[in-house]
């Protein structure tokens, strides 16, 4: 059916990184004049696409991605809870594991102060629209960290929970991206099929005397989320 193909087409065209959810639409007109139909034709087409859960149609307002690829900048500073209440996604997190266990050599290595035996680590699943997107485990040299409660993790910033309970706050980060075929444990908790490909983001992050206060392990539903990095050619390209 005619109004299937121009649902498909829309979909690709919007689905590819180039937009994140929330964004806005062209108008009817435009997507009649676009692809040369009926408005008939299109107003089947973004129902078909509303009905998928791709895009939502507000009254007096216009028609707006839903279900596209979130942007994330490389190395961001911003939370997962503050990226995801910008791009629109509704963020909540769940954790999964947490609790303290002996330093790694790489740990020990990394972690210049304090200078203690163990290490916090929190395994947290992070949801946007209330679908598993992101799996994360972090790891941190501040052992009081065990004593919160599961629920401050969900309802709370880590990141905030740093600067507001411990005075630690947070300055560069390095962040190195890479991808995999998903592990069949991480492709079960993301909902993702067998060996789907993902992004796998390592994160040092450093506090503004430049101490090591978290490194950060992420399987990133590549389905659901693109990379951006913002630069400048210097120089004449001739």
């Amino acid at each position: 059916m005619l109004y299937l193909e121009v649902a498909g087409k829309i979909r690709s065209e919007f689905s590819d990184g180039r937009f994140s959810p929330g964004a806005l639409l062209p108008s009817e007109n435009d997507l009649v004049a676009a692809f040369e139909v009926s408005r008939t034709t299109i107003r089947k087409a973004l129902s078909n696409l509303e009905d998928e859960g791709f895009l939502e149609r507000r009254q007096g307002q216009g028609t707006f991605l839903c279900h596209g690829r979130y942007t994330r900048h490389v190395s961001s500073k911003l939370d997962f809870v503050s990226h995801g209440q910008r791009s629109g996604g509704r963020p909540t997190t769940k954790v999964l594991a947490r609790g303290l266990r002996p330093k790694s050599i790489a740990e020990t290595s990394l972690f210049d102060a304090p200078s203690n035996d163990q290490v916090f680590e929190i395994n947290r699943l992070r949801l946007m629209k209330g679908e598993a997107c992101v799996f994360q485990t972090s790891v941190l040299p501040v052992v009081g960290l065990v004593a919160y409660a599961g629920a401050d993790f969900e309802n709370r910033s880590l990141y905030k929970i740093l600067e507001q309970d411990f005075r630690i706050f947070v300055g560069p980060v390095k962040e190195t991206l890479t991808c995999c075929n998903a592990p069949e444990d991480i492709a079960d908790v993301l909902a993702l099929e067998a060996n789907a490909a993902v992004f796998v983001s390592h994160r040092i992050v450093r506090d503004r005397t430049g101490q090591v206060v978290e490194i950060s392990r992420n399987y990133i539903r590549s389905d659901r989320y693109c990379f951006v990095q913002d630069s400048s050619i210097l120089g004449s390209a001739e």
